[in-house]
Parts: structure tokens; sequence; C-alpha cells
């Protein structure tokens, strides 16, 4: 794979620094991570839908314990060390070298012990069943140990559209081999393959495209000293690990497997605003802002980032609500039917941390100490979460369990709009005035999609109907509003699309 990138601003080697990036070198790099999604995460979530009319809930609960404690044992063995990379200003060969060997070893050692635990860990979270296909999945720890400090320096180096191609590869070759062997009935193994060969390919092609970014010989032994903020960067990745997939341990030990399996569904689908869009545009926008070289900067960027973000994510929850009660059983069967109002729910937390999200990289991306406030905020957030997930699976259920990321994410993003913007220079009035405009346009295809909605149910239409009706007809009360009230965005949105091309600079 060419890792030079036509149109993308040079890249220093060996310590040097990074040149700020344009906006339209930010807007290209947008638009590879777009592609990446369209095509690869596409690719991916078709691929849940088959798997889920092909397997059990169950089957989707065992993968969701196996993905949650590798998740976490990789964020032990990363320790924050990708995102240090990232925003270091200067970065030694033998920091990168010391830190590829120290992950990668520890990756070996992690997948050793999980294989050895997958007994206990299959008896506490999902009633012992298929320990084996847990020690695989184990195997994907040291696949993704070993990816850390090339896709981090693919990330510092603005190598966009060479991680939007191992993306893309991944996913497709990954979900064409999960439903190859789903059809022929290899059952939960189905899944677990996907995970490993998506994984793998992931791996191979990051080494490949950094390949004259790493170190090329070893390094005398002298102490290199670990690149500023990795703690904080550890600590934001273990609050998302623990509201995000210590979740699903909560709802496996105080429900079942076949609960978990709808609860983990619901939670990615309605998850996909952030981690498949959101996540893809903050891994632009990180090394972006960790560039730029002046706060004016950081903050003009983060207002475009964030405005920009609310226009793609906001006008998903209203038809993707209206839609969930028809759509869900028609497609995956009415074995999933339980998971269309834990989906509901968790669909509007998904699109807001989407949003918030763009902030938080931001936050991320302008220092240590604004990586510190983050992380501070975020670690509280998460202890939050999964105590009030922990209520809420007892007293309601799955739905209970989505309820609580509602309550905790309205706290979140309070203190990232009190704390965050304060510390990159933002008032909360300049955030607001950003996204006042794109908030009141949806909330007339809110207004739109719930009134016709509910006018054809009561007129004895049903439910994928009426959701299908209250979506078309919330989408043009969208445009509508857009057109005559919000003219500006229409513009902004392409002017971004013609920096995307190359035209913006």
């Amino acid at each position: 794979m060419n890792t030079e990138v036509a149109g993308e601003p040079a890249a220093e080697r060996n310590g040097e620094a990074v040149a700020a990036p344009t906006m339209g070198a930010v807007a290209r790099g947008v638009s590879w991570k777009v592609l990446s999604l369209v095509v690869g995460q596409g690719c991916w979530y078709a691929s849940l839908f088959v798997l889920a009319v092909l397997l059990p809930p169950s089957d989707f609960g065992i993968v969701a314990v196996g993905v949650a404690v590798l998740t976490f044992t990789l964020l032990l063995l990363e320790s924050g060390t990708g995102g240090s990379l990232v925003i270091a200003s200067e970065l030694p060969p033998a920091a990168v070298y010391r830190a590829l060997v120290r992950i990668s070893l520890a990756g070996v050692a992690g997948t050793v012990i999980f294989g050895a635990l997958a007994g206990p860990i299959s008896h506490v979270f999902a009633n012992g069943s298929d320990v084996g296909a847990l020690r695989v999945i184990g195997l994907g720890i040291g696949l993704s140990a070993a990816a850390v400090v090339p896709n981090a320096l693919l990330a510092k180096h603005l190598r966009f559209k060479a991680a939007a191609q191992i993306w893309i590869a991944a996913a497709v070759i990954g979900s064409a081999a999960a439903i190859v062997a789903a059809a022929l009935g290899a059952g939960v193994w189905a899944l677990v393959l996907r995970l490993l060969v998506n994984q793998l390919i992931v791996t191979v092609l990051t080494f490949v495209a950094a390949r004259d970014l790493l170190p090329r010989r070893p390094f005398a032994r002298a102490r290199v000293t670990r690149p500023p903020g990795a703690s904080a960067f550890l600590f934001i990745s273990v609050a998302g690990f623990i509201a995000w997939t210590c979740d699903n341990l909560a709802v496996g030990a105080f429900t079942n497997p076949t609960q978990l399996g709808l609860y983990a569904l619901a939670f990615s689908l309605a998850f996909a605003p952030l981690t498949q869009l959101a996540w893809g545009v903050g891994q632009v926008l990180f090394p972006s802002i960790a560039a730029a070289k002046t706060p004016e900067t950081v903050q003009r960027q983060t207002l475009k980032a964030v405005r920009l973000m609310a226009l793609i994510l906001l006008p998903l929850a209203p038809p993707a609500i209206a839609l969930a009660p028809g759509l869900v059983p028609a497609v995956l069967g009415h074995r999933w039917q339980a998971m269309v109002v834990p989906f509901q729910i968790l669909v509007l937390v998904g699109v807001g941390q989407g949003v918030l999200n763009t902030l938080g990289e931001s936050l991320a991306g302008a220092g240590v100490a604004s990586a510190r406030t983050r992380s501070r905020i975020d670690m509280v957030w998460a202890v939050s979460t999964i105590g009030a997930v922990i209520i809420g699976v007892n007293v309601w259920g799955i739905r209970g369990a989505a309820l609580a990321h509602v309550v905790t994410f309205g706290a979140c993003a309070s203190f990232y709009v009190w704390r965050g913007c304060r510390r990159i220079g933002l008032s909360a009035g300049a955030l607001s005035g950003a996204l006042r405009s794109v908030a009141g346009c949806v909330a007339v295809q809110t207004v739109a999609t719930t009134a016709m909605t509910v006018g054809v149910r009561a007129g004895g239409g049903g439910w994928l109907a009426a959701g299908i009706a209250g979506a078309a007809v919330g989408l043009v009360a969208l445009g509508a509003a857009m057109r005559f009230a919000a003219p500006s965005l229409l513009r902004e949105g392409v002017g971004v699309l013609a920096a995307a091309r190359g035209g913006g600079a």
C-alpha cells in the first residue's frame, strides 16, 4: 500500500514536528474517514444485520463478554501510549522503538493470561458457555497491541488516506468471512472469526503503511522519557471502557446471555453515530488540533467541527426512533423485538455522545493540561454510569440500563461545556450559538416526525408504515427549515464538501 498521501501536508520524520494542517487538509482527512465509514463500516453493519438473522441473541451476548474483557486488557497494555505519541512535540526514534516492543510483548502476555482466565470469566458473565470461543477471542489482544504504535504514527503524520484504505479492506473481508461461516453453521464462531480476521488485516496493513515511520534498528540502552500526557489518555480510554463496555458485563452478570445479546446489539446500533462516525472524524480532528499553532485556531476548528457533527448526527435520531418498532422485527425477526425500546433510548445518547466527542477530541488535542481536564471529567462520568447501570438493570432490566446512560450523559455534557470549553478558551455562549440553528431545525423535524408517526398509527397503520411516513415527513420538514430559516448551514456544508475535494485552503 502506498503510504505517501497525495494532497496531504508532508510529514516530518525522526522526531521533527508535523506542520499545522490547513482546513482543506482537515476536510480531506474527514472525507477519507467518511469514505471508510460508508464503504467499510457499511459492510460491517450490514454483516451485523445478516448475522443477527442467522444467529441467536445468546451468541452475541457471549462475544460481548469477550470483547469487553479484551478491550480492558488492551487499555492496560496500551496505557495511553497512542494518544501521547500523537500530541508529543518531539518523538525520538528510540522512544517509538521501545513503545513498539513493550506493547507488542505485553500483548502476547495478555493473550496468554486471557486464555487462562477464560473459564472463570465465562462462568461469571456468560453462565459458563463457550469458553473455547472466549479463548480464541483473546488472540485479538496480541494483534491489537501490535498495531497501537504504527496506527498512532499514521495519525500523527496525517496519513488519513492510508488509514481509511486499511479499515475498508479489513471490514469488507472480515464481514464476508463471518457471513460465509454463519451460513455454513459455524454459530458463535462466525462472530469470533469476524473479529479476528478484521484485526489481523488491520495489524498487517498498518505496519505496511507505517513502515517508513517506524525505527529501522534497535537503539542503545538509554533512558527514554515517556511522552507527556500518557496517563491522561489512559484515563480517557479507561473511562470509555467502564461506561460503554463494563455496562455489558453488568447486564450479563444480573441477567442472562440472551438479555445481554439483546442489549449489546441495541447498544451497538444506537451508538453507531459515535463509534462509526464521530470517532472516525475525531481521529482526524485530534491530530489536527494537536498540530495547531494558536489558541484561535483550536477554537475555530472546534466550533466548526462541533456544528458540522451536530448537523450530521442530530437529524438521525427522530427517524431512527420512529422506524425501530417496525423495522427491527421486520428485518431481524421477532426474537429481537425486546431490543426496540432500549435502542430507542440509547440512540439519543449515541447521537449526543457523537456531538460531545468532537469537543472532547479538541480538549485531548489542545495539550496535556486540556487532556487531563477531559480525563477527570470522563472518569467521574464513567464511574457514575456503571453505578447507574447496575441500579437500572436491577429495577427495569435492559431498559433501565439504557436509561442510566441518558442520565449520566446529561451530567457529562454539562461538565464538558462548563469546564472543557473554558480550558480551550471557548465560552458556553459561543458553543450554544454555534449549535442554535442546528437544534432549531432538528426540533422542527422531530415535531413533524412525531406527528406523522402518531397520526398513521391512530389511523390504523402498522408500525413500519407509520415509521416510514414519519421519517419521510420529518426529513422534508428539516430540509424546509434549513432552506428558509438557516441557509448558512447549507452553505457551510457545501463549503466543507468543496474543501474535501481539494478546493479549500
